[in-house]
């Protein structure tokens, strides 16, 4: 495994790699391309007024209205997000809430996993009893599949007893190569970010995938929304 990293200055040790859960990929649906289109425009513009410079987005099918997708937009500013809601007369609307980051705040860390064909999975070594930080099953199971370099740095803010306030993530790709993967952690005074690829090399399994990700931090200045 090789790994380089830059900024990131004051991380403390984390509480612990989790067991991977299953990382399915569904059919049928519009990807975030299709979806970020259905968003609409004022909506994206809105969101990148807030993001700044994009690092990384996604648009996904919304649980509570498949014709409506939810968006998430990551940019050097900011992480927003626009949901689908109705409003108070009855008509379509986007709520949008945005965690603002502290100039000069955003910092990041580059994780590249290659582990041999044969070697331990990702939660190897870890703890019995993992601190769940109030994420539910399905989080910790993606949180899980990630290297376990990555799982401390979006975990480690988080120690101390600060709420997580907002957590999603997204990916697409095949099932022997995820070209955008994205995964974060939002609470009141931080927020942690994992982007990048997964690719399962031949020879290899899901527990020995190749990662190859950059894991961000920033200070929240102000919250916008809930």
């Amino acid at each position: 495994m090789a790994r380089r990293e830059s900024g990131l200055v004051g991380y403390a040790p984390a509480p612990g790699v989790h067991q991977p859960g299953e990382m399915g990929l569904s059919t049928g649906r519009n990807l975030r391309h299709e979806c970020w289109e259905m968003v609409g425009v004022r909506i994206r513009q809105r969101l990148a007024e807030l993001s700044g410079a994009a690092i990384e987005w996604y648009a996904a099918t919304h649980s509570s209205d498949e014709r409506r997708p939810y968006a998430v937009a990551f940019g050097n500013a900011g992480l927003s997000v626009a949901e689908p809601r109705v409003g108070t007369d009855r008509r379509p609307v986007y709520a949008i809430s945005s965690f603002q980051f502290a100039p000069g705040s955003l910092r990041h860390v580059r994780v590249d996993h290659r582990p041999y064909p044969h070697a331990p999975g990702p939660s190897a070594g870890g703890p019995a009893n993992a601190p769940t930080l109030g994420l539910g099953r399905s989080t910790l199971g993606l949180l899980g599949n990630l290297p376990p370099r990555a799982q401390e740095l979006l975990q480690t803010p988080f120690v101390d007893g600060q709420k997580i306030l907002r957590d999603d993530w997204h990916y697409e790709g095949h099932a022997h190569h995820l070209d955008m993967f994205m995964f974060f952690l939002a609470g009141a005074k931080d927020v942690t970010v994992a982007t990048g690829t997964k690719t399962i090399p031949v020879g290899h399994t899901d527990a020995t995938a190749h990662w190859s990700l950059t894991c961000y931090r920033a200070s929240v200045a102000r919250r916008i929304g809930r």
